[in-house]
């Protein structure tokens, strides 16, 4: 048995091994997860392929009896039977579907069971008559990085929820991130949000693990190019204040990081006194002339005031697309 001073001194022991070991993270007890206290700053774009649980049917012609936006389920038939000695097989990606189109014969019917505004429907197709094209379990994606933990590789972006079709299980939390060169820009107006449309970089960035209501997280591959890379501090609430600022962008790789100068107009609290976001201004001319505004693609974009990260690009106000939303550094890396 161990004596009351034994005990003690364990106890100190590992709780001061605990603040030695782990300096650059304080701990979140809401979420069970370690906040950073530095982080290596974002702002380059990039392609997301975000993985479905489910195949999509897109592109289709209006006189198909395939709609856009049908999910396919499963699969049944002469044919599925004679595969796999089974009534009904469950699809779980776009190549189970285009295997069984290449096994079967000119004469051979499918029946799709698909999902269709919530309904469970039944459509007897040809190999002919489902295109591969139109067949989807990956969705594209533009955004930009936020940042990246130095101790664990850990990155987030985007800054916002990802809802696609008004459906909120279309996605299954894991994905694919890859660095991507602007190919045109459609610019914004005063009430008209544009658009970056870029080239995706072949190589695989990172893998995403996660999609929440602050966007998507995950952790990156390339961990020998983040070695030189400069690390900012993360922002506490007490040192958000209304005035000037920047929004950091990367568009093209073979481009330093821009700083473009934004004025925060606005931070607001939660019910309980604690800083969720708040609201700023595009100021900087350069970006105003090159983009219009605020676009599509933006979204994730680091913010930093005072040398230290204190949040990220997450909605552009419709009204004004000179206006935008942040959200505070440290709610998006709680989510």
């Amino acid at each position: 048995m161990k004596s009351s001073k034994e005990i003690k001194f364990f106890i100190f022991f590992i709780i001061t091994m605990l603040i030695v070991l782990l300096p650059n993270d304080a701990y979140s007890m809401q979420k069970n997860e370690k906040i950073p206290k530095e982080v290596i700053i974002g702002g380059e774009l990039l392609h997301l392929e975000l993985n479905t649980n489910k195949v999509i049917i897109f592109g289709v012609s209006k006189d198909s009896l395939l709609k856009n936006y049908d999910l396919v389920e499963s699969v049944s038939g002469d044919i599925v039977r004679k595969m796999f000695n089974q009534e009904n097989v469950k699809i779980r990606s776009k190549q189970d579907l285009i295997q069984l189109l290449i096994t079967m014969k000119e004469k051979d019917k499918i029946k799709l069971n698909l999902l269709r505004n919530d309904n469970l429907i039944t459509v007897n197709l040809d190999k002919y008559q489902i295109n591969p094209i139109n067949l989807i379990d990956k969705i594209p994606y533009t955004a930009t990085l936020t940042y990246i933990n130095p101790n664990d590789y850990k990155f987030k972006s985007v800054g916002h929820n990802i809802d696609f079709y008004n459906n909120k299980t279309i996605l299954n939390n894991k994905g694919e991130i890859y660095d991507s060169n602007i190919v045109s820009i459609n610019k914004s107006a005063k009430k008209y949000v544009g658009n970056i449309n870029g080239n995706k970089i072949p190589k695989s960035k990172g893998n995403i693990f996660k999609i929440d209501e602050y966007g998507v997280s995950g952790k990156v591959n390339l961990k020998s190019d983040l070695k030189e890379k400069k690390t900012y501090k993360v922002a506490d609430e007490k040192d958000i204040k209304e005035g000037p600022a920047y929004v950091i962008m990367k568009h093209n790789q073979n481009e330093k990081n821009k700083r473009y100068k934004i004025k925060i107009t606005k931070v607001n609290k939660n019910d309980n006194g604690n800083i969720e976001s708040f609201n700023f201004k595009i100021i900087d001319k350069k970006l105003l002339k090159k983009y219009g505004g605020i676009v599509q693609g933006m979204s994730g974009s680091p913010i930093v005031q005072n040398k230290k990260i204190i949040g990220a690009l997450s909605h552009v106000i419709t009204t004004d697309t000179t206006n935008g939303v942040g959200v505070y550094i440290k709610v998006m890396m709680k989510g």
